[in-house]
């Protein structure tokens, strides 16, 4: 038995020729691949070898009665098929080579940019880097660096070092360990428990409601019984009360277990508590102050879990209006904290403090120097919960405000302006040494809850930006709120027009340049986005430590081709594209 193929690797307008073995008692038959015309071109083409086995086999089986032995000839075409897919993929194997030729040919690497969050931004930026173009081809293989909102469509497992191409994203595969407030505030609660800290002495009050946990029901009644411990006014029938929230929001009851949930507070902290008794309700995975209720009494909170589990209109915003979205979102995980009642304000208004933490492909931590704070434009009361300009300080809420921008360009100030104004209040206070001190030791703490999970398959070149929020109360104790993936990049502002390209440009350089090393290296880089009071050499993100690598994971698969091709060939399978979803 033998394959008779001519040319090679199936190329267009060669004769290729099967014969089918010759058995004792049977016939020989040889079949040439069928030719097709294509539409309004008189030149023949070979179909597909695929093709040609489908035709192949419909030979043989309606040619059954000339063979003796059909298990023979089963067996035969078996064989036949593996070695016509073996040369396909030698034809298949030279296509790529060629492509590969081409992309060492380039001397430019390659960007992928998802749409929203002013990607645009990221776009100026990589514009000044000479040795990189823009692709919109999101389904290319040979992209060398994407950015966009969401880690939706990365395949992680298959960013793998090739000597040919390599591949970098701006998202960790499990970022949410820190921005999802349910997985941060555990994570905080198990380093603390571990470190002999209190987490409460860094974050706010936090109770946990996960539907989908089979504890549930201990989460709940923990919550309820500190509540009502604490609160200006005693439920009525305590007992009796919980079980009609229980069955309200659906929850199973369970037998009650020695696991440990959380740890309980001993008490509320003076600046966390007030007349008003007010608790923030949050659904774990949203960010932009989207589904953030001010609440202060217990039926109000279960009335808005029940719309979450319905579906819950959330704040109106531009981009869902847009892209025609709709806005109603599920929700079946909480985090109910302790609103902070006597905040430090500015002018009699509530403010909160953004600032960026890098975390680069070896685990590096960074911190940027400057950040900025976001104000309210209303004056601040516990009166009036229902107003959401009154107590929720990010810009995508604050900039639908007839107020917006009226005291503050963009609602925010920098760190120079805020030290000006505790100045010229009177405060003894250094901003920087009290306060930026603190929030670099809170990062840390975070930082160390997750060191292990973060990159726990230790997966090659992710990088990522976070946006940390901490609020200052009356005492000036600075408290950290949420961590956010994908931050905010909208140059709202004078001071962020100044901040956001030189925090990105500097972030790059320690990660893309790293990876992508400049073809044209140049002794002195001074960046093109200069900051006030720094210089255009150095370098504003600040080292805080590198996080400790996980215990290494089993070996990344990669897909093989069989033994027969080459070692050039297996390196190249492993190189799989990477889909960007649309955000």
């Amino acid at each position: 038995m033998f394959l008779s193929v001519s040319g090679s690797g199936f190329h267009m307008n060669y004769r290729q020729e099967v014969r089918l073995p010759k058995l004792q008692g049977h016939k020989v038959q040889a079949y040439s691949m069928p030719k097709y015309r294509q539409l309004n071109s008189p030149e023949e083409k070979p179909i597909s070898p695929d093709r040609f086995l489908k035709y192949l086999n419909n030979k043989v089986q309606s040619q059954a009665g000339v063979y003796r032995n059909p298990v023979a000839v089963q067996s035969s075409m078996i064989l036949i098929a593996k070695q016509m897919k073996f040369s396909s993929d030698q034809h298949t194997h030279r296509q790529k080579e060629k492509s590969i030729k081409i992309i060492e040919q380039s001397n430019e690497y390659k960007y992928n940019l998802g749409l929203g969050n002013n990607h645009e931004l990221i776009q100026r930026i990589m514009d000044t880097r000479v040795d990189w173009q823009q692709t919109k081809d999101n389904s290319s293989m040979f992209v060398n660096f994407r950015w966009q909102q969401w880690n939706r469509g990365y395949k992680y497992d298959r960013l793998i070092l090739n000597n040919q191409y390599k591949q970098m994203v701006n998202h960790f595969e499990n970022h949410p360990e820190l921005s999802n407030k349910q997985y941060l505030f555990r994570n905080l609660c198990s380093y603390c428990e571990q470190n002999k800290q209190n987490v409460y002495d860094s974050v706010p009050i936090t109770f946990v409601l996960d539907f989908k946990d089979d504890s549930v029901d201990q989460q709940f009644t923990q919550f309820v019984k500190f509540f009502d411990k604490y609160a200006p006014k005693k439920i009525d029938q305590m007992a009796k009360k919980l079980v009609e929230y229980k069955k309200k929001l659906k929850i199973p009851v369970q037998p009650m277990n020695d696991k440990k949930i959380q740890p309980i507070p001993n008490k509320i902290p003076k600046t966390q508590n007030g007349n008003q008794y007010l608790w923030l309700l949050k659904p774990t995975f949203l960010n932009r102050g989207q589904g953030i209720h001010v609440v202060n009494d217990l039926d109000t909170i279960i009335s808005h879990i029940c719309e979450y589990q319905e579906g819950h209109q959330t704040i109106e915003d531009e981009d869902a209006k847009n892209n025609k979205k709709n806005n109603n979102i599920k929700a079946n995980s909480f985090v109910i904290q302790k609103y902070i009642e006597q905040p430090f304000l500015i002018n009699q208004r509530k403010f909160d403090i953004r600032v960026w933490v890098l975390v680069t492909q070896d685990l590096h931590c960074y911190f940027f120097k400057e950040g900025y704070i976001r104000t309210s434009c209303e004056n601040y009361t516990t009166e009036d919960v229902s107003n959401q300009y009154i107590h929720l300080t990010n810009n995508a809420i604050q900039k639908y405000s007839e107020k917006y921008g009226e005291f503050e360009d963009g609602n925010q100030l920098s760190f120079d302006d805020f030290q000006n104004y505790l100045n010229q209040q009177g405060f003894n206070i250094d901003f920087q040494q009290n306060n930026v001190t603190k929030m670099k030791q809170l990062v840390w703490m975070s930082m160390q809850s997750v060191k292990r999970k973060l990159n726990l398959h230790q997966r090659k070149f992710c990088m990522e930006i976070f946006g940390y929020d901490f609020i200052i109360d009356q005492d000036f104790k600075t408290w950290l709120i949420e961590i956010n993936t994908n931050p905010c990049i909208e140059e709202s502002s004078g001071i962020l027009k100044m901040l956001l390209p030189r925090m990105l440009d500097d972030a790059f350089k320690l990660t893309i340049d790293v990876i992508f090393p400049p073809k044209q290296k140049l002794e002195i880089v001074e960046s093109t986005f200069p900051v006030n009071k720094y210089s255009n050499t150095e370098s504003l993100w600040e080292s805080i430590g590198t996080l400790e690598s996980p215990k290494p994971a089993t070996k990344q698969s990669a897909l093989l081709l069989p033994n027969q091709l080459s070692s050039q060939i297996q390196q190249f399978q492993t190189i799989i594209p990477i889909y960007q979803g649309d955000l």
